[in-house]
């Protein structure tokens, strides 16, 4: 009974050994593809997508092999399946759009464009643009299935606040970054030496608001371990442990958001600090409550540093709020003649027009910008001038549609949906989930009147 007994001691402890190898080299992964994608220009940069696709078919490879390593042992691959259904139904929807174009290559002279045909097979989806749906369903396949190594390889909680820190951590790296580069006045991303295509840049990102909705999901992250460590307890007090830390860090990430530029989610995420302070607020009057101790001292020294520290940010960005109140000033200024108002709303009608006109599956993801040049119904500004080009909807919800159509756009939201009808939400007592998802929550609230993300779907 002996040699049995120390034989599976000895399998358990292999086992646990190859375990921590592959979590350990998921966290890497991860963490390389979140590090490297937030510095190489929020992935925006062509070379930078080669490289995201690349790195994301290693995710790809990992999920494999794990999937392959858990059949050889008899366990169920059911769960996986259960979530990612809609992957692999979206992705079948996008293959079969890239095998029915829309569109045909004609040639005039020197000059090259397409021209669109009816599919070969209508009733099926179809792709004005072939060769970009394939790019883009390689890249999004890659982020989406290396996140989901997170969730099934990752057995334990505390590696996956390793993988938090190490988010938290990059994010107060790059706002310390970015707020250097904006207060030397820097002409371009890298301190002047990358030209940025868009005049309100921030950090390494070439878009206010893609740096906007980056602080809002890193804000959930840092929120996330504050409270941990606030729950945790496990210190003399709260000076001595690690969420003033936590706090000055969110509050510095905080401060980019004016700092960038971007009004929208500078709202959302002072609505999300606003939030966050007044719950701690609620859990520290409890806690002096059942101390039987009084907490109107200390709720107000906390609510006075929170009211100094909004001042100093308003103080630090106060020429890059002057600046962009002029713009909303005159920007309000035309809406009463009916003319930024009309634009914005000229774009939404025009692209639910699109949409439209292939509800089922849409025109084909990524190909917004060539067929919208159909539909947008911007007066020609005569001879001499240039009709708007739109390259994005500047509604990711509205934009989605006219892509990839309601099916597509369910499946995603679905896909989604997966993890979180999976958990059984009454047991969860901890807040990093929830912090987690308030952040991703503001972000899709936010893609309804702006692209926030520089990455689709």
């Amino acid at each position: 009974m002996t040699a049995p007994v120390e034989r599976s001691f000895r399998d358990d402890s292999v086992r646990s050994r190859r375990s921590e190898w592959w979590e350990r080299l998921v966290v890497a992964h991860l963490a390389v593809l979140i590090v490297g994608t937030s510095w190489g220009f929020g992935g925006q940069a062509p070379w930078v997508r080669h490289l995201l696709a690349i790195w994301g078919t290693v995710g790809i490879a990992l999920l494999v092999m794990v999937a392959g390593r858990r059949s050889v042992r008899g366990e169920s691959l059911r769960q996986l399946l259960g979530h990612l259904w809609p992957l692999l139904a979206f992705d079948a929807l996008v293959l079969v759009s890239a095998w029915n174009p829309s569109t045909e290559l004609m040639q005039s002279g020197s000059e090259a464009f397409f021209r669109h045909v009816t599919p070969r097979w209508p009733w099926l989806p179809s792709s004005a643009r072939p060769d970009l749906s394939l790019a883009e369903l390689w890249q999004f396949n890659g982020i989406v299935l290396s996140c989901y190594n997170a969730l099934f390889v990752l057995q334990g909680r505390r590696r996956l606040r390793q993988l938090l820190y190490v988010v938290a951590a990059n994010a107060i790296a790059l706002a310390v970054f970015g707020s250097l580069q904006k207060l030397i006045h820097a002409d371009g991303l890298w301190f002047g030496r990358v030209k940025s295509p868009n005049d309100f840049f921030f950090a390494t990102f070439v878009y206010h608001n893609h740096w906007g909705a980056f602080t809002l999901l890193n804000a959930g992250a840092c929120l996330a371990l504050v409270f941990h460590a606030l729950r945790r307890g496990q210190h003399r007090d709260l000076w001595h442990s690690p969420v003033l830390g936590g706090a000055v860090a969110t509050l510095l990430l905080a401060a980019t958001a004016p700092l960038s530029g971007s009004r929208s989610s500078s709202v959302l995420l002072a609505l999300f600090l606003g939030g966050a302070l007044a719950h701690f607020l609620v859990r520290l009057a409890r806690a002096r409550r059942a101390h039987h101790e009084s907490s109107a001292l200390p709720i107000a020294g906390i609510v006075l540093v929170a009211a100094l520290a909004a001042a100093g940010i308003l103080a630090l960005s106060r020429n890059v709020i002057a600046v962009r109140t002029q713009a909303t000033v005159r920007q309000l200024e035309d809406m009463r003649h009916e003319t930024t108002l009309n634009q914005r709303l000229r774009l939404y009608r025009d692209t639910w027009t699109m949409a439209a006109a292939r509800p089922v599956f849409g025109w084909g993801l990524e190909t917004y910008a060539n067929v919208f040049m159909i539909y947008n119904s911007a007066p020609d500004p005569g001879p001499g001038g240039w009709k708007p080009f739109y390259a994005e909807a500047h509604n990711d919800w509205l934009q989605a549609l006219a892509e990839v159509g309601f099916v597509g756009t369910g499946l995603l939201v679905l896909l989604g949906l997966a993890p979180l009808r999976a958990v059984a939400w009454r047991r969860v007592d901890s807040l990093v989930p929830r912090y987690l998802l308030a952040g991703c929550g503001l972000v899709l609230l936010y893609a309804a009147m702006e692209f926030p993300s520089p990455i689709r779907p």
